[in-house]
C-alpha cells in the first residue's frame, strides 16, 4: 500500500504579481523623447506585423494618414504612448498609439471628424491613462471648436 499525503497546501508567502516588461517589446524603452518618424516605429517588428493584424488594411490606412505630425514618444512605467495628426488638421483626424509592454497589449486611437475608435489586441478595455487623456479632448464639448 502507498500513502499519499493527505495534507497538499503550500503557504505562499508572497503572492505580489509583478509584471515584467516583455521581450519582443524591451527595444522600444530607448525610444523615449524620440519622433516617431525619425526612428520608423511602424516598420519596428513586432509592431509591424501586430497592427496588420489588428487593423483592417483601410483602418491601417486611416491611422497612418492621421499619424503625420506627432511630437517625441512617450515612456512611462511600461507604456509606450504618441499620437500624431493629419498636417493642417489637427483636433479633428487625429491617431494614437499606446504599446504596454508589461501586458504585451497594442492600443490604436483614430479621430475621424473629432469620431474616435478605439482597436486594441485581446479585446482589452482597460486602457492607458494616456490613450484615456487623448481620447476625452474629443469628448469636453467646446473644447473642438473651429
Amino acid at each position: 500500500m502507498v500513502m499519499v499525503p493527505s495534507d497538499t497546501m503550500i503557504v505562499a508567502t508572497d503572492t505580489t504579481l509583478t509584471p515584467v516588461m516583455v521581450e519582443s517589446w524591451k527595444h522600444l524603452q530607448s525610444l523615449n523623447g524620440k519622433y516617431a518618424h525619425e526612428i520608423g516605429l511602424l516598420q519596428k517588428e513586432p509592431l509591424k506585423k501586430r497592427l496588420s493584424v489588428l487593423l483592417s488594411k483601410k483602418e491601417l490606412q486611416d491611422f497612418q494618414d492621421r499619424y503625420k505630425v506627432t511630437p517625441p514618444i512617450e515612456i512611462q512605467e511600461g507604456v509606450l504612448f504618441n499620437d500624431g495628426c493629419k498636417p493642417h488638421n489637427c483636433m479633428e483626424d487625429e491617431a494614437a498609439i499606446a504599446i504596454d509592454m508589461k501586458k504585451d497589449i497594442i492600443y490604436i486611437g483614430i479621430a475621424r471628424h473629432k469620431n474616435v475608435s478605439i482597436y486594441s489586441e485581446k479585446s482589452d478595455t482597460i486602457y492607458p491613462g494616456k490613450l484615456k487623456q487623448w481620447m476625452k479632448k474629443f469628448m469636453e464639448p467646446g473644447a473642438l471648436t473651429k
